[in-house]
C-alpha cells in the first residue's frame, strides 16, 4: 500500500508529537443530548490524533480530537484534511526535539 504524504509524516515523527490547528464548531448540551449548531460560528483550536476509531495506517480516515473540553471530534479522509491544510484551513504542527 502507498502511503500518502500525511501518513509519512505521521510515521516519521509519530503520532504523539503531531498537533493540528483546525475549526471546529462547539457542542451544545441540553440533557442528555449533545449537538453541534449550524448557527455557531467555527473557532479556530488545536487537536490531536486520536486512532480509537480509525487507524492512520488505514489511510482511510483520521479523527482530530480538540485538547480542549466542549469541541469534541471530527472524522475526516486523510485526502479531505490534506486538502484544507493545502488551503491554508487547517494547519499541521510537528514537535520536534533538539537533541545535542
Amino acid at each position: 500500500m502507498n502511503k500518502n504524504r500525511l501518513q509519512k509524516v505521521i510515521d516519521k515523527h509519530g503520532i504523539e508529537n503531531i498537533m493540528f490547528i483546525f475549526p471546529m464548531k462547539p457542542i451544545r448540551n441540553i440533557l442528555f443530548i449533545s449537538y453541534k449548531s449550524s448557527e455557531d460560528k467555527e473557532t479556530i483550536v488545536p487537536c490531536k490524533i486520536n486512532e480509537s476509531r480509525y487507524k492512520i495506517s488505514d489511510g482511510y480516515k483520521i479523527t482530530l480530537e480538540c485538547i480542549y473540553p466542549g469541541f469534541g471530534k471530527e472524522h475526516l479522509y486523510q485526502t479531505d484534511l490534506m486538502a484544507l491544510i493545502e488551503q491554508n484551513i487547517a494547519q499541521i504542527f510537528v514537535n520536534v526535539s533538539l537533541t545535542m
